[in-house]
């Protein structure tokens, strides 16, 4: 039987490896390009810095919905009308964030964006996927999460030096019109690459959900890998109250002090591809879940000791970013490994899980009454406590579905 995707790649252009980089970039981007703003935005909008942190929360969950929500759509529709609607609903959401009236406003905005965006995420390697060979897809896979990683590091850079040259309505304003020429790049230079299917069954989808929810392997690894890679989301949303308003860090040095922090996750993730094939997922997971918890406690020591610095609280988050780095590859691969026969959904629920949990975290600090600085630690040592315990209960025998695969 003929491969229709094969198909398809032997009949229309491959999209260049730097549009599917911007499309990628459209959903992870403006997460981290507005933190260095949460400041300057709470005191134009006379908002509390817990209401700030809810416009991150409610980003991350948007990608958590999309990452389930645009697979099937664009099985069913292809993946050029989907990605082009999501782009468009950015773009739009975008121009409502920069007049934003009040927080309540931003806040809906900011979970628009986020719904519109996540199509770039997931459709991004969708399109990677569909459009390559098996050795090219690998090699543009690894470049999309290069980029994604520099692109991490330098958005809030950027986003500093916005904020303290033309202010924070200025970050959506240029996040609307980046996105219209990524849109208008879409419309004209990428091809569809996936035929819209008539046989389309949403009971499909939700049936292989649940199997993967009633596996103890696939619930074990996406648990601790979600805890141990966007826990650190609560110190996203804390990190500008605590560095710029309670330690005097300015705007600027902040966004190099984030930089730092990728440099550890990128060390990490260096780490596991040397240790991947010579110790086993199980340990390499369970030593990182206790390099977080050491992490933690050393924050919360500093906390409590009255000694919290740039320095006591940057050293300890960059070995927490090394740790989120060494476990994610090895957390991802063990999940996805559970049943072959259902990756796609597996890699679309893990992904919904993993932005669920970073949900939660940034809400717990987000809605804390009191010091974001205590909630953030919290945060921090309960995640680190979850992926150490789920990673060590994990069972060693994979656990297969008996179902066939997903077309």
């Amino acid at each position: 039987m003929s491969d229709p995707a094969a198909s398809l790649r032997s009949h229309v252009p491959v999209p260049s490896l730097f549009i599917l980089v911007c499309i990628t970039l459209s959903g992870t981007f403006p997460l981290h390009v507005f933190v260095p703003a949460l400041p300057s935005a709470a005191g134009d909008l006379h908002a509390s810095a817990a209401g700030m942190g809810l416009t991150i929360t409610l980003y991350v969950i948007g990608l958590s919905i999309g990452q389930l929500v645009y697979g099937p759509l664009s099985d069913r529709y292809g993946r050029r009308p989907v990605l082009l609607a999501g782009l468009a609903l950015f773009a739009v959401a975008s121009v409502a964030a920069a007049f934003a009236p009040s927080l309540t406003g931003l806040e809906w905005a900011r979970l628009a964006q986020a719904l519109g965006g996540c199509s770039g995420l997931v459709l991004g390697r969708a399109i990677a996927r569909d459009s390559s060979g098996s050795t090219s897809l690998i090699r543009r896979l690894a470049t999309l999460s290069i980029a994604m990683a520099v692109a991490t590091a330098v958005a809030p850079i950027i986003g500093a030096q916005i904020v303290e040259h033309l202010g924070w309505r200025s970050i959506f304003a240029a996040l609307s019109v980046v996105n219209v020429l990524v849109l208008f790049s879409v419309w004209l230079l990428v091809p569809e690459t996936h035929t819209a299917s008539s046989d389309f069954r949403v009971s499909r989808y939700l049936k292989r959900y649940l199997t993967l929810l009633r596996s103890p392997a696939f619930v074990a690894h996406s648990l601790g890998g979600a805890s141990a890679t966007t826990g650190i989301y609560a110190f996203l949303s804390a990190s500008p109250f605590i560095l710029e308003s309670r330690l005097g860090l300015s705007t600027r040095a902040f966004g190099f002090a984030y930089f730092s922090l990728v440099v550890g996750l990128a060390t990490g993730q260096s780490t596991a591809k040397r240790l991947a094939g010579r110790v086993s997922a199980r340990r390499a997971l369970i030593v990182a879940s206790l390099i977080m918890g050491a992490a933690s406690i050393s924050l919360l020591v500093s906390y409590l000791c009255d000694a919290l610095s740039v320095t006591s609280v940057m050293a300890p988050m960059i070995v927490m970013f090394f740790a989120t780095g060494l476990s994610s590859p090895f957390a991802i691969s063990s999940a996805l490994d559970v049943d072959q026969t259902v990756t796609g959904a597996a890699a679309g629920l893990y992904g919904c899980l993993q932005m669920g949990y970073g949900a939660l975290c940034t809400a717990a600090v987000g809605l804390s009454s009191g010091d974001p600085t205590i909630a953030m630690i919290g945060a921090l040592l309960v995640s680190s406590a979850i992926a150490g315990l789920a990673f060590k209960s994990a069972p060693h025998a994979i656990v297969r579905a008996d179902e066939e695969p997903m077309a």
